[in-house]
């Protein structure tokens, strides 16, 4: 009876731990669905991170964002990840094919300056640098093409009239260039080099020294563009490496846990027929000596079985955490660098729409708030004013006190502007000596009022230049939006008219123009 009792037990005992087991089966599910959990949280931020790169690779990373909301599996994500690895290949194909064009256009442009006969021998080793710095694939971000193209194709047309009319003056076509090259968006060393090649072309340039200052200009752009080409490839390859990183590591994972599951269900069904083996042992015994024998027989068995069980939860969890720790490292450092990405993107939209001389708002920007302020009165009805502001004479500061003067003048200026009209007013300089002032909320009389205060203290201003005190004044057109059909285009055409009208009647003054028309 006694034996019975303790074969009894060591049944009991063998079912707790069976029970143990299974809890800590159930405990290691629920860590692993934790983990996906976490794993389908980083792709989806990531997702979201890569997002604007590409409207294909967007509509990949949707769907992927999707099958990981729905916490599919991974035959449902194989596909959706190697279409997004496909899209971002043929990014960098796409790239690299608009680059060829640019670069074919480069050196036709360079070959055409190089077989002029009036190309001096320091301009011809200056342009021959250019063609050894294009001989191979150049490729870089599809932005700077169209803007490069343009200074190509605007070379070649001065080139051309350098040597048709040698006596021409080229005033307008160096501000043309210094507009364009008021567009780039360079940085670092490029942008400096920039800058001094700017200040040159404000100079009344020699034919020589400005075909010598225009070879320097192709020959920085270049140089500029191979940089930005650079980083972009180094972004996108670095993309390409995670996604791919990811998808390995997780079909490994997946391998990994299918053979962990065949072997856990192997178990699991040795354990079920010991079980019974012991069972089928105390219930057909006869004898209490050979019952003992059996008994010990399968609990001998039913503890390897149970060790082999626990051997293998225990070398699935550290593999588990292996890919873990694995995943969310390489991941982690891909957001920081997307992140980095994004700031610098974030920083060259807001030089691009910033002037560099006066750090006012430019051109680009005008035409954006344009756009918000005449959709936000169609909205409100609210009065919107706009200023048309010219400095007076501004040109016979450069010609006498020199472009350093005309470039602080105009810094100082707009510096006044800024602080004589409220916060919520626009400022920008529109190019050259104009700038524009947008009054949102603001009546025509209330615009005027302000702006009368700012001419008086640029009148006050005390500029000197070489010794000589000199007094500076603004003329200035106001127009005032009044119907919901009129666009701010014909507004600023009307502020345009009434400053013309004030320079025709005497300049230094403030004229209001009448109700824009359609």
């Amino acid at each position: 009876m006694n034996q019975s009792n303790s074969a009894e037990e060591k049944l009991a005992m063998l079912e707790k731990r069976l029970t143990q087991s299974i809890q800590s089966r159930k405990q290691l599910e629920d860590e692993y669905q934790h983990d996906w959990i976490h794993f389908s949280n980083m792709l989806t931020q990531l997702s979201y991170a890569c997002g604007g790169l590409d409207h294909n690779l967007d509509n990949s990373l949707t769907k992927l964002r999707g099958l990981l909301q729905r916490n599919s599996g991974m035959e449902q994500l194989k596909p959706v990840m190697a279409e997004s690895e496909a899209h971002i290949q043929s990014l960098v194909h796409r790239v690299q094919l608009n680059l060829k064009a640019s670069h074919e256009a480069t050196t036709e442009t360079i070959d055409w300056l190089k077989k002029q006969t009036s190309v001096d021998k320091k301009a011809r080793l200056e342009l021959q640098k250019i063609i050894d710095s294009t001989q191979s694939q150049h490729v870089s971000i599809m932005h700077y093409m169209p803007l490069m193209m343009s200074l190509l194709n605007y070379c070649q047309r001065v080139g051309s009239q350098i040597i048709e009319q040698p006596s021409l003056s080229y005033a307008e076509q160096q501000k043309a260039v210094l507009k364009l090259i008021s567009q780039l968006e360079f940085t670092g060393t490029t942008e400096q080099q920039l800058v001094l090649l700017a200040k040159q072309l404000k100079g009344n340039l020699p034919t020589e020294q400005l075909l010598n200052v225009l070879v320097s200009l192709l020959e920085t752009i270049i140089d500029g563009i191979n940089l930005e080409r650079q980083s972009a490839q180094n972004f996108l390859l670095e993309i390409s490496q995670t996604l791919g990183t990811v998808q390995g590591t997780l079909s490994q994972s997946v391998h990994e846990r299918s053979h962990y599951d065949e072997d856990n269900s192997a178990l699991n069904h040795q354990l079920k027929l010991n079980v019974d083996e012991l069972n089928a042992s105390v219930q057909s015994a006869q004898h209490l000596e050979t019952l003992k024998q059996d008994v010990a027989g399968h609990l001998a068995r039913l503890n390897k079985t149970l060790r082999e069980k626990l051997a293998l939860e225990t070398k699935e969890k550290q593999q588990h955490e292996r890919t873990t720790a694995k995943l969310t490292s390489k991941l982690t450092h891909f957001e920081q660098q997307v992140h980095h990405y994004k700031q610098k993107l974030a920083e060259q939209k807001f030089k691009s729409l910033q002037d560099s001389l006066t750090k006012l708002p430019n051109r680009a920007a005008l035409e954006e708030r344009m756009s918000i302020e005449e959709q936000r009165f169609k909205r409100t009805r609210e009065p919107l004013s706009i200023a048309v502001l010219d400095i007076d004479l501004f040109k016979r500061i450069n010609d006498n006190f020199g472009h350093s003067a005309g470039d602080k003048t105009l810094q100082v200026i707009a510096s006044m502007l800024r602080k004589a009209v409220n916060e919520a007013d626009f400022v920008c300089r529109y190019g050259g000596e104009e700038f524009v002032i947008l009054f949102p909320n603001t009546p025509i009389t209330d615009a005027q009022a302000r702006l009368e205060k700012a001419c008086d203290r640029i009148r006050n201003i005390p500029f000197k230049f070489r010794s000589e005190d000199i007094r500076i004044t603004v003329s200035v057109g106001i127009a005032e939006l009044q119907q919901v059909n009129q666009s701010l285009t014909s507004l600023f055409d009307a502020a345009d008219k009434a400053l013309y009208e004030a320079k025709r009647t005497g300049r230094n003054k403030i004229v209001l123009a009448g109700a824009a028309s359609n």
